[in-house]
């Protein structure tokens, strides 16, 4: 049970560090593209990456055989993490001395989890009785 919910802590942790890694790496890449069309390509190589992180860990969660509700509750609160993390991020990096822009960098960081997390959590949760129901016939 402990090797279990160090595993589970380390996937969060890791997922969590990877969405920040995804969307701030990337965006530092896109800042020094040479076009736009590399800037495109940075961001969705972003977006890519960010589905194969939560792909992993939804497939992690999967292997520690936890409720739909619970896994999916876990898998948003580290996309909501990761996202608080780049909109932290970002401003710091552009324009956090900047008083006029304050409110924007406050809104940002309560925003972009709620932005992220909901959805995420609607599609973990899809996915997983979808997943659940397809392979093994339970219903939840």
């Amino acid at each position: 049970m402990v090797l279990m919910r160090m595993t589970r802590a380390w996937m969060f942790v890791l997922a969590s560090a990877g969405y920040v890694l995804a969307g701030a790496g990337t965006a530092f890449l896109a800042g020094s593209a040479s076009s736009a069309a590399a800037v495109k390509a940075w961001r969705l190589g972003s977006w890519l990456f960010s589905l194969l992180i939560f792909g992993c860990h939804f497939a992690g969660e999967r292997r520690l055989r936890s409720g739909p509700v619970s896994s999916a509750r876990i898998l948003a609160s580290a996309v909501a993490l990761g996202a608080c993390g780049v909109a932290a991020l970002g401003p710091l990096r552009a324009h956090w001395g900047d008083p006029a822009r304050s409110r924007l960098v406050l809104l940002s960081i309560v925003a972009w989890p709620l932005i992220t997390g909901v959805p995420a959590f609607l599609v973990a949760l899809s996915a997983r009785l979808l997943f659940d129901r397809g392979w093994h016939g339970r219903r939840y």
